[in-house]
């Protein structure tokens, strides 16, 4: 029998360590998941700055919310004010040495962020899986405020430029903005030991920026794939690298998540610039049908261009024939989709339900539609019945 077990281990706090990079991981990964929006936000980078930095575009500016991911180990644990800020509650901040501490601190890193990057700077934010005490939440509401009615919080306010901006100076208004900045993220849970919580999150987090449904062993495949993408980001070597290699190695765009998703980047784009408004959820579900039916990749990246010709088909000519002609054309589309498909949606039989489509007595109403306008008819047909 192997006694090695029998002896307590020397090292532990690599497995602690770990763990906790893992939580860093999970967090980065589901802000990212926002991306899937097509809004704001564009760009998560994973370890560059801070633990992860969260882009967005507004109005034409750039602006950046870091991240601090500082976790414990029992549920049951809180952040302190001097865990936060390395602020004592008795004493003067009278020396170099304890504005040093505070500078250094997790908030302390934080804010100086908001003299780096001025504007740009978004937010700073310390998130974590346990609570913050009252007094935490307290002393960040009154650096908003500006005024406290506790003595070392008011030394902080007063020294605040000199803590987070020693050697440049700071306008009044500078040091407003950036004691305003700081929030809080307490007890998130989404981030934990295993990748449970974190793939239920994640599972919600697609469906809602994306309305993309998943299958139970889809979930658990992109959960583990979405944290291994920022792991391989967050340890990408940066040494040399131009700026823009290092955008590509330390930030998650949307070309990365849509390979987690398994959706083509080509197919996602042909659907976008054919004037999809939904264009990653039809992408998911074209190429999830196409492929079930054993579809080559380059033939469904025909199939999105199809898609979109008979999409800019419709906008453009449906108006040229009665209404009701037209709404039994749709009618006989899908009837015809849901005939195939119901029969195993064979690839091979395909060509055959489009024949049908154009010798039909409604297809015969339009002339103008050949075989590739009807293919993408019906690929639209599918999109269509599986987003009911």
């Amino acid at each position: 029998m192997d006694i090695i077990h029998d002896k307590a281990p020397r090292e532990t706090v690599g497995r602690d360590t770990m763990v906790r990079f893992r939580m860093q991981f999970q967090a980065a990964a589901f802000a990212a998941l926002e991306i899937l929006s097509g809004k704001e936000v564009d760009r998560v980078y994973c370890d560059y700055h801070d633990d992860f930095v969260v882009r967005r575009t507004v109005g034409g500016v750039v602006e950046y919310h870091f991240f601090q991911v500082k976790t414990k180990g029992r549920a049951n644990q809180q952040w302190d004010v001097d865990g936060v800020f390395s602020l004592k509650k008795t004493g003067a901040l009278d020396t170099p040495e304890k504005l040093e501490a505070i500078r250094s601190s997790i908030a302390g890193k934080l804010f100086v962020h908001t003299v780096e990057f001025g504007e740009h700077c978004r937010a700073v934010t310390v998130l974590t899986n346990v609570h913050f005490k009252d007094e935490v939440h307290e002393l960040v509401a009154d650096l908003a405020a500006g005024t406290s009615g506790k003595k070392y919080v008011r030394q902080l306010i007063e020294k605040f430029a000199a803590v987070i901006s020693p050697e440049k100076p700071m306008t009044p208004e500078e040091v407003e903005a950036a004691r305003r900045k700081l929030t809080l993220q307490p007890n998130v849970q989404y981030i934990g030991d295993t990748l449970e919580a974190f793939g239920i999150a994640a599972h919600n987090a697609i469906w809602k920026h994306s309305e993309i449904e998943l299958q139970q062993h889809e979930v658990e495949r992109i959960a583990k794939s979405l944290v291994m993408l920022i792991q391989d980001k967050s340890c990408a070597p940066i040494s040399g690298l131009s700026k823009a290699d290092i955008d590509l190695a330390t930030g998650v765009g949307l070309e990365d998540l849509l390979q987690v998703l398994s959706i083509s980047t080509q197919v996602y784009q042909t659907l976008l610039q054919g004037g999809d408004p939904a264009a990653i959820k039809s992408a998911s579900i074209l190429q999830r049908k196409l492929k079930e039916i054993g579809t080559p990749e380059n033939m469904i990246e025909s199939a999105s261009r199809a898609k979109v010709a008979w999409d800019m088909w419709v906008r453009n000519a449906r108006h040229a024939s009665p209404e009701f002609t037209f709404d039994r054309l749709l009618e006989e589309i899908d009837k015809k989709c849901k005939a195939w498909l119901m029969a195993g949606g064979e690839l091979a039989d395909l060509e055959k339900c489009i024949k049908e489509l154009i010798d039909s007595p409604v297809g015969k109403e339009f002339p103008t539609l050949g075989v590739d306008l009807f293919f993408g008819a019906l690929c639209a047909a599918i999109v269509r019945k599986a987003a009911q």
